[in-house]
């Protein structure tokens, strides 16, 4: 089975990314080992804050082995140092089983490097070397093709630099949007980024926008429902997921020992969104 490359973006920050991307890379891990003899699943970091060390209990182990994307990006082509990056989110002996959930974590290190990128680009296309930034996620990380059914990659709101490798690299593009006004005017400008890229090179930037989550709708708001009927309209009903609704169990998960959202509370409604929007992805 080819696989999937997703990446979580929107342009406006604190619409639920970073939680979103990472209950997605959980639930289709539990997917797989259900549905596909337990096909991997990694997680990419292209925040510089790494949270997603976080969401997962991670954070001492990356800090201490000093993983970073960043190592990945300056040497691209180095499986050794693409393998020694990626460490696996499974623990079962704290009672966490992820046997096939892996995470290529980012931390401030990031930052430093996407500016080297640019000096590198510059550099290397009068040297006609061939580097590109809008192929480097790519160059970098298509090895792991083979090794995982599902890549998710958690963009910054920001992309900046790596904007055009995250469209060139990714499959599909989910979109978190915090349900009020503010939040859905950034969507669009999202959307209308990723269109542009698509009428500049759809061959080169083949992502697409193939889901909507409206997230942290609060009960009994009727600006929220506005919202969401705003944007069913822009997007198309068919790609606006059942709305996240607002939920302390949200933020309390990560700080329950890093555990996910679907570990810390299974029964709650934001779980049983997510679990369906998970299948959806999963089957589609």
């Amino acid at each position: 089975m080819k696989t999937k490359v997703i990446a979580v973006a929107d342009n406006k920050g604190g619409v639920g990314k970073t939680t979103t991307a990472g209950v997605l890379a959980d639930g289709l891990a539990k997917m797989c080992r259900e549905h596909r003899n337990g096909a991997n699943v990694l997680v990419v970091d292209l925040d510089p804050q790494g949270n997603q060390a976080d969401i997962f209990g991670v954070r001492a182990d990356v800090l201490a082995e000093r993983l970073c994307v960043g190592n990945v990006l300056m040497e691209p082509g180095d499986l050794r140092v693409l393998q020694n990056n990626i460490i696996s989110l499974d623990r079962e002996e704290e009672g966490l089983p992820r046997p096939n959930l892996y995470l290529l974590p980012a931390s401030r290190n990031l930052e430093d490097v996407t500016q080297d990128l640019v000096v590198m680009t510059t550099m290397r296309t009068a040297q006609r070397s061939g580097f590109s930034l809008d192929t480097v996620l790519a160059d970098a990380l298509s090895p792991l093709l083979t090794q995982f059914d599902f890549i998710v990659i958690d963009c910054p709101p920001k992309l900046d630099t790596l904007k055009r490798a995250v469209y060139n690299f990714a499959d599909e593009v989910v979109v978190p949007v915090k349900t009020d006004h503010v939040s859905l005017v950034g969507a669009r400008q999202h959307t209308d980024d990723l269109y542009n890229l698509q009428q500049e090179d759809p061959r080169k930037f083949k992502a697409r926008v193939s889901l909507v989550i409206p997230t942290m709708q609060p009960s009994r708001q009727v600006l929220a429902t506005q919202v969401v009927e705003q944007m069913e309209a822009f997007y198309g009903r068919d790609l606006v997921s059942q709305p996240v609704p607002e939920s302390v169990y949200v933020k309390e998960a990560p700080a329950a020992g890093g555990k996910t959202l679907f570990e810390y509370a299974p029964s709650s409604a934001p779980s049983a969104v997510y679990a369906a929007i998970v299948e959806r992805i999963f089957n589609g």
